[in-house]
C-alpha cells in the first residue's frame, strides 16, 4: 500500500523541530567543569628514570686533550658518541645495550683506544644472567695466573716463527685457565707485490728491492689451559692495515686496557666509572708513537 507525500510532510516537519531543539539546549547549557577523571587523563605521563646500570660515566683529563670519544661494543659493532664536557672532561652515556663496550678518544696526537682484556673465552658470557654463570659459563676459575703461565704464553707467541718481520705483547691478562693477549705484527721487511718491488713491474729482473710499505695487524689471542698447558683457543682481528710506510710512522695510537672491557649485564645496579688522565704522547709500548690520528675504516683495509 502506498503512502501519499502528503502523509509523510508532518512527520519530517516534527523530525527537524526536535533536531533544532537539541542544539539550541546545548548551546544554552554551561558545559560542566571536567571531573577528576578527566583531570588525571590530562596529566602527561612520568617519565621514566635511566637504569643507574646501564651507565657509563667518567671524566677525562685535562679535558683539552679530549677532542672527542665514542663508545664501541665490538661483538654489535654497536657505537655511542659521548659528548665530553669541555671544562670539566666529565661524560656520561645512558641506557646501553647490554655487552662490553671500550671507550676510544680522540687526542690532539692521535688515537687512545680502549680494548677489552678480560680473561673470558667468549665476549657473550656478560650476557649470561648471574645465577647461570658457572666455571665453564662466564665465570673465572679459581686460581692464580702465575709467573710460569706467563712465560708459557709469551714463548708460544714470541718464539713461534711467524711471517712478519717483528711481533709484540702490547698487553697481558689471564686467570687460572684463560690468557688474552694483544699482539702487534709487522712487516716492514719486502714482500712481493708491495708498491716498489720491481717484480710487480713488466719487463723487470724480478730482483728483490725494498718498497715503502708495510704490514700492520692488532689481534687479539685468547689461550686456553687444558691438561697443564696452554693452547690458543682464538684469534681475533682488530685491525690490519697495508699502508706507506711515511703513514704508518706518523700514527699515535695507544692502546688501552684501562678503558675497556666496561661490562653492562643484566643484573647491574650501579653505573660504571671512568677516570683517566690521557698523556700528553701515546706509550710506545702500548702502540704507535707518531703524533697523527689513523683513518677510521674497515678492519681490512
Amino acid at each position: 500500500m502506498k503512502r501519499s507525500r502528503a502523509g509523510l510532510l508532518p512527520a519530517v516537519a516534527l523530525g527537524v523541530s526536535m533536531v533544532l531543539a537539541t542544539a539550541i539546549l546545548a548551546e544554552e547549557s554551561p558545559q560542566a567543569p571536567p571531573g577528576p577523571e578527566s583531570a588525571k587523563q590530562a596529566e602527561p605521563a612520568p617519565t621514566e628514570k635511566p637504569n643507574p646500570g646501564r651507565t657509563i660515566r667518567g671524566k677525562l683529563a685535562p679535558p683539552d686533550r679530549a677532542k672527542s670519544a665514542f663508545l664501541w661494543e665490538r661483538a654489535s659493532d654497536r657505537k655511542v658518541p659521548v659528548t665530553i664536557d669541555p671544562k670539566t672532561g666529565t661524560f656520561e652515556a645512558d641506557d646501553l645495550p647490554l655487552g662490553l663496550w671500550d671507550l676510544v678518544v680522540e687526542t690532539p696526537w692521535g688515537r687512545l683506544e680502549g680494548v677489552d682484556m678480560t680473561p673470558i673465552l667468549s665476549e657473550y658470557d656478560a650476557l649470561i644472567p648471574a645465577e647461570y654463570r658457572t666455571e665453564d659459563l662466564g665465570l673465572p676459575a679459581k686460581g692464580a695466573f702465575t709467573d710460569e703461565d706467563r712465560r708459557w704464553v709469551e714463548r708460544q707467541v714470541l718464539e713461534v716463527k711467524r711471517y712478519e718481520s717483528r711481533v709484540r705483547i702490547l698487553a697481558l691478562r689471564g686467570t687460572a685457565d684463560v690468557a688474552v693477549v694483544l699482539v702487534e705484527l709487522t712487516q716492514e721487511q719486502p714482500f712481493v707485490g708491495e708498491k716498489g718491488d720491481p717484480s710487480t713491474l713488466s719487463g723487470s729482473s724480478r730482483a728483490w728491492s725494498r718498497g715503502d710499505e708495510v704490514t700492520w695487524r692488532v689481534e687479539k689471542w685468547v689461550y686456553e689451559k687444558k691438561y697443564g698447558g696452554w693452547v690458543q683457543f682464538r684469534t681475533r682481528v682488530l685491525y690490519r692495515r697495508r699502508v706507506p710506510r711515511a703513514e704508518w710512522q706518523a700514527w699515535g695510537w695507544q692502546f688501552e686496557p684501562a678503558l675497556g672491557g666496561f661490562a653492562i649485564t643484566d643484573d647491574r645496579t650501579e653505573p660504571v666509572t671512568i677516570e683517566l688522565t690521557i698523556p700528553d704522547r701515546p706509550d710506545p709500548a702500548k702502540g704507535l708513537a707518531g703524533d697523527k690520528s689513523p683513518p677510521r675504516g674497515k678492519v681490512t683495509e
